[in-house]
Order: C-alpha cells, then structure tokens, then sequence
C-alpha cells in the first residue's frame, strides 16, 4: 500500500511540474505513459487476482474458445509466445503498454483540453480504473481499445473507430455490448433524451442478468461471474451515487450536452453510474458497467470546468469542485487498497 500511495505522490508531484514548465505537452503524455506502463507491466505474476490465469494460459498457449480469449488476444498471445520464446514478462508489458496508451490517447483525443489531462489521469488512478488492469488485464484492454474506438470516431474517424471496436472483441468477447456507444454518440444529447437514457439504464437490470447469463452460457469462461455476488457493494453504490450527482448538476445548470463530445462522455459516465447503482451486487454488471463509467476520467474534469464558469467566482468554484474530487478520488483510492481488491498487494517486480 506504502508503494501505491508513494508512486501516487511521484505523479501528482512531476505532472503539477510538468503541467506548469512544459510548453510540450507531448513530454507530459510521455511520462505519464512510461510511469504507468512500468509499473504496471513488470509486475509479477503474483500481483493481481488473474494475473497467475493469464500467465498459465499464455505458457500453455491455451487458445480455445473458452480458453486464452478470443481470436486477436490468442493471436497476439501466440505471436509474442513465438517472437520472444515464451516469455510471459514480455507478454504483461505488452498488455499493459495498449491499455495506457489507449487510455492516455482517448483522453487527448476527447479533451481538447491539454490542461484537463492531469485531473483525467488523477481520476483514472485513484478511481481505481488503472488498478483494475492489474487484475482483469484482458477486459481493461478491452475497455481501453473501446474508449480509443470511439474517440476516434468523436474526431471523424469511422472506419478507424469500427476496426478497433472490432479488435477490441477479439480481446474481450464482453466489448459488444459497449456497442451501446455508438447509439450514444449519434442520438441527440438533450434532458429528454438524458431522462429516456436514465430510465433504460435502471431498467436495464431487469434483464441484463439475464442476458448476461446468456452470454456466459455460451462464453463458459465468464460463468464464474454471473452468480458471483460481491459481498460489500456500498463503496460501488457510493461511486454510482457520486458520479449521477455530478452528471445531473452539470446537465441541468451548464450547456454541456451542445458540445457533442462532452456530451456523450457524460451520458456514457451516466450509463455507468446507473449499473454500479442497480447492479452493486453484480459482479458481471460490475464489470460491463466499467464500458461505461471508464468515461468519468474525461466528463469529470468536464464538468468540474462546464459547472464554475456558470458563476462569478469561477476559480472558487473551480477550487472546490477539483477538491471534492480529489478527496473522493483519495477515499476510492485507500478503500479499495486498504481491502486489497484484485490482490494487488504486496507489489513485486518480475524476475526475468
């Protein structure tokens, strides 16, 4: 815990420095992506619940249907089994270098604010989505690779954007139902429409169970989810409730759903929002709640700038809301660690 909480440290410290000297932001963009990326990818097999699976599959080159994934994450797994004779430390860089980049570049790519990314990668961190890869490194991937797909189509880039949604399923069978996105972005962001979002969202418990179940039917490999209840879901239904009530007061005081990117992110965060709230006790609704709520990194920041300048004092305004985050994003952070989910703790290094 002391070693997340000094590499936490580490970033707020260099990105506030980085953020106020560098002109070149794309140095910025570097070293967040060289931080993350080492410490995520030469940790070893033992940090992360599914950690020890993917390294088992990936020795074994267990490439069945319900075995090391789907058709691109068995071939990448095969590929890089072939190029580096079998050396899985290799194969959880690689992972972990996609997920960050893909993180880091939908951020760049939906912001178009460059000053918005320190609190984007501050949420990303402490709202515990970066951890997540330590554990379910193949969803994450997955997740990454869909946020990308749809930033790329935010800036006109179809056919770009359906070629990585595609690869993103061949990762995460899961990733189809972040098709979801793609209504999203082409509806028209208004309240009613918010409302008509709200309603299907909370609804959708009713029979996403089900369909989940379905789904898992046919993919084995996720049946250990779809009855798995997660013991203490207060800290999901807290996050839910925080990020619906950051949603709700953006879209209802500020003009942020006529910018059509923004607006998308926060019906997506909304989306997200809703499933950790009706579906708390879930763990697979859990998980597809994460295609939706990983766009909190970007609508957040968003937001926190959409909501101070509909007052006079902005910069305290401003002020405030960055700090509710901060602490939210810091009570996330410890709870999560101090409980140890994904077994992430203690942290090693591989030993090549």
């Amino acid at each position: 815990m002391i070693f997340y909480s000094i590499n936490l440290v580490i970033f707020i410290i260099y990105s506030l420095f980085t953020n106020t000297y560098y002109q070149d932001r794309r140095a910025y963009f570097w070293l967040i992506l060289t931080h993350l990326t080492l410490l995520l990818g030469l940790r070893s097999s033992i940090v992360g619940t599914d950690t020890p699976q993917y390294v088992s599959f990936y020795l074994a080159q267990n490439s069945g249907f319900n075995g090391n994934g789907t058709l691109v994450y068995s071939a990448l797994s095969s590929v890089v089994d072939h190029l580096t004779n079998g050396n899985y430390h290799v194969f959880l860089f690689i992972l972990s270098l996609a997920t960050v980049f893909c993180i880091l570049k939908s951020v760049e790519l939906f912001s178009g604010d460059e000053d918005l990314m320190f609190l984007s990668i501050y949420v990303y961190l402490t709202f515990y989505f970066y951890f997540e890869s330590f554990n379910i490194q193949r969803q994450m991937l997955a997740v990454s690779m869909v946020m990308l797909a749809m930033a790329l189509l935010s800036r006109h880039h179809l056919l770009g954007s359906v070629i990585m949604f595609v690869l993103a399923i061949g990762i995460h069978s899961t990733a189809i139902f972040a098709i979801v996105g793609y209504i999203v972005w082409f509806i028209k962001k208004s309240k009613f429409t918010f409302g008509v979002m709200a309603v299907l969202a909370a609804l959708s418990n009713l029979f996403l169970a089900n369909l989940l179940n379905n789904f898992s039917q046919l993919f084995d490999h996720y049946q250990m989810y779809t009855d798995a209840v997660l013991v203490s879901g207060g800290g999901t239904l807290l996050l839910g409730i925080f990020l619906l009530a950051l949603v709700l007061i953006a879209i209802f005081i500020t003009d942020i759903l006529d910018d059509q990117a923004a607006g998308f992110t926060v019906f997506m965060t909304a989306i997200g929002a809703i499933l950790y709230i009706v579906g708390m006790k879930s763990q697979l609704i859990i998980r597809m709640a994460d295609y939706f709520a990983i766009y909190s990194i970007i609508s957040i920041p968003q937001m926190v700038l959409a909501i101070s300048r509909r007052f006079k004092n902005r910069k305290l305004v401003d002020l405030t809301l960055v700090t509710v985050v901060v602490v939210v994003g810091l009570a996330i952070f410890y709870y999560k660690l101090i409980n140890n989910l994904g077994d992430i703790i203690p942290y090693s290094l591989n030993s090549i």
